[in-house]
Order: structure tokens, then sequence, then C-alpha cells
């Protein structure tokens, strides 16, 4: 059986293989760009147990990587375990890929979101390979590449026809089960013009001016509405403008304006609903001049909002395993968005569990309690063995 020792040295290997997600440059695979050093390392560590392994995915050279547990009775679908190996960028990181355990934490990129969680599914499941696997129910464990831009190992998985009982998406949750997570969508609005000399701006048509006031209709619009419409565990939708770009030199009056939007939708919306709902507050408050001046892009972002019922199997399973070792629980939502979504849209009952805050995702020093890995192991071990999901 692996030691917490053996467990704290896999986090550390997966830390120090650089697994930096490349955005828009998708097939950028080069040190430190790319998923696929981890994918081997996953790969290398599950091929003395015999089990099936495929390297699978939507990107080339950033594959998924499946690992097949049979269970004693084929005739029932596995359970889904997955958890994301990219990570995001480094710039101002001190030593990212050198791991460094102190004070109870491993420190490094990737060490909370999500190699922890990467780290406790694979310990897991070896625990239970070692131990012969008498469970009657497999799983497929899923290292999954591109959750941090595009989640399309996720997505891949989600179309590939492949059904499970439920899944369990490794993120930092402090080991609290969250049950419903917001959707996400991003949307560029543009706003045209006229260019004209600025010692004659009457002549022109100041795009700029448009899009502000688009901003103060969306702003204005949002404050109003959004905290009538609360969902339970995930708070009221939010809209924020993240990024605006115009004009091209300070002597012209700008003809082109745009905005992009992060519009994050609560389980129940969807991204078209909300899409529609904003473009209408435009209509109904811009005069109809700068409405006409005004064009919506296609959203490049959208990632539906995920909820499970609390008295789903997967999740009363799940929490029991949770009160097993912690001796309590708490059912949570969060406002961000993960891999869950997708599957979640694909109709397979999800959880997103895992050791780590948050809070330390994405930061310059990122770190996971050791505590908390070693507890998320014995957790998923109870739960794999105990089942009971129909």
């Amino acid at each position: 059986m692996a030691s917490q020792t053996d467990l704290i040295q896999l986090l550390c290997d997966l830390i120090a293989l650089p697994s930096v997600n490349p955005e828009w440059d998708a097939q950028r695979i080069t040190t430190p760009f790319g998923e696929c050093r981890v994918a081997d390392y996953v790969q290398r560590y599950f091929q003395p147990f015999g089990v099936r392994i495929e390297r699978l995915g939507m990107l080339p050279g950033r594959e998924n990587v499946l690992v097949h547990i049979p269970g004693q009775d084929p005739s029932v679908r596995p359970i889904l375990l997955e958890a994301h190996m990219d990570t995001v960028g480094v710039e101002g990181m001190d030593q990212p890929f050198s791991p460094r355990v102190e004070g109870g934490r491993v420190y490094g990129r990737g060490a909370s979101d999500t190699k922890g969680s990467l780290a406790t599914m694979m310990m897991a499941v070896r625990g239970l390979l070692e131990g012969g696997w008498p469970l009657r129910r497999g799983c497929v464990l899923v290292a999954a590449a591109d959750e941090e831009f595009g989640m399309t190992g996720a997505r891949w998985v989600a179309q590939s026809g492949m059904a499970f009982a439920g899944a369990i998406v490794g993120e930092p949750t402090a080991l609290k089960p969250v049950t419903a997570h917001d959707g996400q969508m991003y949307c560029r609005i543009t706003a045209r013009g006229k260019a004209a000399h600025t010692s004659m701006p009457q002549h022109g048509a100041n795009a700029i001016y448009a899009i502000n006031d688009v901003v103060n209709v969306l702003r204005r619009r949002a404050d109003q509405t959004y905290p009538q419409r609360q969902h339970p565990l995930c708070g009221p939708p939010k809209l924020t403008v993240s990024m605006i770009r115009g004009g091209v030199a300070e002597h012209i009056v700008p003809d082109s304006c745009e905005i992009v939007i992060d519009c994050r939708v609560i389980p129940g919306e969807s991204c078209q609903q909300m899409l529609d709902e904003i473009k209408g507050w435009l209509v109904e408050d811009l005069d109809p001049a700068t409405c006409g001046r005004i064009k919506f892009a296609a959203p490049h972002k959208t990632e539906p909002p995920m909820e499970t019922h609390a008295g789903h199997p997967l999740v009363h399973g799940l929490c029991q395993a949770i009160a097993h070792v912690l001796g309590q629980v708490q059912v949570v939502g969060v406002p961000y968005n993960t891999d869950a979504s997708h599957y979640g849209a694909a109709g397979i009952p999800c959880v997103v569990f895992g050791p780590g805050d948050i809070a330390q995702s994405h930061g310059l020093i990122e770190f996971v309690e050791i505590e908390q890995v070693v507890a998320a192991v014995r957790i998923l071990s109870h739960f794999l063995a105990t089942e009971t999901i129909p």
C-alpha cells in the first residue's frame, strides 16, 4: 500500500513537469507548454498494473489519458474520476516547477489547481488496484487536457458516447463537495463610428462614446436585475466588462471600439438566455441610431452551468465518505466554472471535489495543504469502495 511519502512524491513529480496551457496557440507543446509530459507520466504510472490506458482527445500532442479500471459487474456504468493536467502561466513566479515541501504544504504551479486533485485520484486508484480491486463497479480515471482555456479535453469525453454513473471532477474545493456552479460566456461587442479630425469632431461619430453608452446600460441593468435572481448555492448572475479597445491616434475621432464581457450564468439559466437578455437591454435603452451601430460577435466561450440534485446517490455517497473521514461535511456551490459543465450537460451527474483552496489558484504563490491531500485519498478510496449508485 502506498504511503504518505509516496503521495507527496507523486504530487511533487507532477508539479515538476511543466504543463502550462498555451491558450490561443493550441498546438504549442514545447516546454513549458502543453500537457504531454504529465500525460506520459500518468501513462507510465499505471502501465505496471496491466489496465487499459488510452491517449485520446481533440488536440494533437495534447491528448487526455484514460485509465480504465474494470469492475466485477461489467453491466453497470463506471464512475468517472477527472482532473485536468494543464496549469495557468507562471510569469512572475519563483521556480514554479521546483516543488517545495514546507510547513505542511506543497508549493509549486499546479499544487492546488489541480495536480493535487490528480495526485489524490491516481493514488486512490493505485491503492485499490494493489488491493485487487474487489469492487462491483469500475471507474475511468481521466487526466484531462485544456481545462484552463477551451475545455477541449472534457468536451471530448462528454461527446465520446461513454456512459458514466457519475463523475467526480477534481478542483480545489477545500474538501467540500460542490454540487452547483456557474456557467461562463465571453462575448465581444463592437461599436462602429466615423473617423474625423478631432478639431472637427462634429464631422465624425465617436465609437468610444457609443461603447460608453453600452457600458452604462449594462451596469445599470445588471445592478437592477441580477440581485433579484439568486441561486441558493451560487448567488446571482454576474456581468463584467473585462476588456476594451478603441481608437488609433490622439487626433482622430475613433471609428471603432470594442469591449469583451464576461458573463457568469447561474444554474437554471443558459448562456443563450443571458445573451438574449443583454441584447434586449440595449435595444430598449439605447437610441435607435446608437443601437444600429452596435454589433455582437458570436460568443467565443460558452460553458454551461452545472447542478446535481442534493439527493442524488452520487452526492449522498461522496458526502458519506467525507463525513467518514472528516467527521463533517458541507455541500456548497461556487461562482467559478469547471470541466463538470460539459459532463453535466451530457447528462452525467457531477460533484466537484478536491484538496486545496481556490484562493491559492493562479497566484504567484500556489500551494496545497498536505493534510487535505492525504484526506482526499482516504475520501475517494472510501467512496469507491462503498458507493451504491444504481
